[in-house]
């Protein structure tokens, strides 16, 4: 503002004093305008430069499928309100930028093209970063996922999944985690030690079934739903042992070098805050689970 100031010319004070007001008005008033129009100017365009372009009117649309807890999902049959972490990491990055959060809920599949139809303006359902999608869209990882082996709250002794030899476990039929107990008998048997008894069912609210009856030792499944599990059910299970291969899931959003940049810089600013640390405490989640690069 000095520096405007030093530009003034100087008026009579006998000018102004006496009401010849006209030199005033020609000289400086326009400099004036034209100096408050341009920090005006500035101001608004600093503050929009602080949001994505698809963010400026107020309202973020973001697409999700809804049906992966405690990520996502609907906590009774009729809600038309979505809930989980999610859902709560998204409505922290629109309030950062001042806007609204609208979710459109559709099939998993469709949610990419969503992008490019415009139906939205990020993507946001538990999806992972891959290298194929990486090359259509930009994305920012935020979260990682890992598989745990999951026992009931009075297990005491198992600490590794080599402990549940000579055991039955009930896994989701049409997994991945039915080669994984493969692997793990092969392991056993390599070992001379008993394999494990397998057993599948075809949801995994049977095979949880299963454990809380005493019928099965434990579990092959994601940490994402051992957390919806145990939230559920608070102390009838727990994570024994969580192996070290990682998932990451990440936001996803149009091709935009800028808009990119400002969806990592808020989830780094959630990071830093101690927000997302917060959240995952809310949703029983991993307390590092948010602790991945974002680039």
């Amino acid at each position: 503002m000095f520096e405007y100031a030093s530009r003034l010319p100087m008026v009579p004070a006998k000018n102004l004093i006496t009401g010849n007001y006209m030199t005033f008005l020609k000289t400086v008033a326009p400099l004036l305008c034209g100096t408050l129009l341009s920090i005006g100017i500035a101001f608004v365009a600093h503050a929009a430069s602080d949001r994505p372009e698809f963010a400026l009117g107020g309202t973020l649309k973001v697409c999700t499928a809804g049906d992966f807890p405690p990520m996502q999902y609907y906590p009774n049959p009729g809600d038309t309100d979505l809930v989980g972490f999610e859902i709560d990491v998204i409505n922290a990055i629109a309030k950062k930028w001042d806007a609204k959060a609208e979710f459109v809920v559709g099939d998993f599949k469709g949610l990419l093209p969503s992008l490019d139809s415009q139906r939205c303006d990020l993507v946001a359902s538990g999806i992972m970063i891959t290298p194929a999608r990486l090359e259509k869209y930009d994305g920012v990882p935020y979260f990682g996922s890992k598989v745990v082996l999951l026992v009931p709250n009075s297990d005491t002794e198992s600490q590794i999944t080599d402990d549940m030899s000579g055991k039955r476990m009930a896994i989701e039929a049409g997994t991945t985690y039915e080669k994984t107990i493969t692997n793990l008998n092969a392991k056993l048997a390599a070992s001379g030690k008993e394999p494990v008894e397998m057993q599948t069912y075809p949801s995994a609210s049977g095979v949880i079934e299963q454990i809380l009856v005493g019928r099965a030792a434990g579990t092959i499944t994601q940490d994402t739903t051992a957390a919806f599990r145990m939230l559920q059910m608070p102390e009838k299970m727990k994570v024994a042992y969580t192996y070290d291969e990682m998932e990451t899931y990440g936001i996803y959003m149009r091709r935009n070098p800028g808009d990119r940049h400002l969806v990592k810089e808020a989830i780094e600013s959630l990071q830093a805050s101690g927000e997302l640390k917060q959240l995952l405490a809310k949703w029983k989640l991993p307390e590092n689970a948010t602790d991945v690069p974002h680039d």
